[in-house]
């Protein structure tokens, strides 16, 4: 679920939900306008939210086991794109590394 703190009041308020794990949700991170998400079902989502939508970007497949843990950070920028790392560890014992480029808006 996707929770908005709303300007001027404060007030939180339920926005959207984030479909497309086919298990639980078991961890997030969050770098520049990108959510990141990791499951039970053994992929990371790229997440990005325009205008009070979020759009599924991209899935890294590769972990073996559940992805228990995330962290991400920026790479580089230019003109067309923003590359990030996340970075991911799984129940299979892995660490993994994954650069990924997304549009800038």
């Amino acid at each position: 679920m996707v929770w908005e703190k709303e300007e001027g009041t404060g007030c939180i308020e339920l926005v959207g939900a984030l479909r497309g794990h086919k298990k639980a949700v078991l961890c997030l991170a969050v770098v520049s306008d990108l959510v990141c998400s990791g499951s039970a079902d053994k992929t990371i989502r790229i997440w990005r939210g325009v205008a009070g939508n979020y759009l599924c970007l991209m899935v890294l497949e590769g972990h073996n086991g559940p992805v228990k843990c995330l962290a991400a950070a920026v790479d580089r920028c230019n003109q067309n794109d923003m590359s990030f790392m996340v970075y991911s560890g799984g129940l299979d014992c892995d660490i993994k590394a994954w650069q990924i480029s997304v549009p800038l808006l």
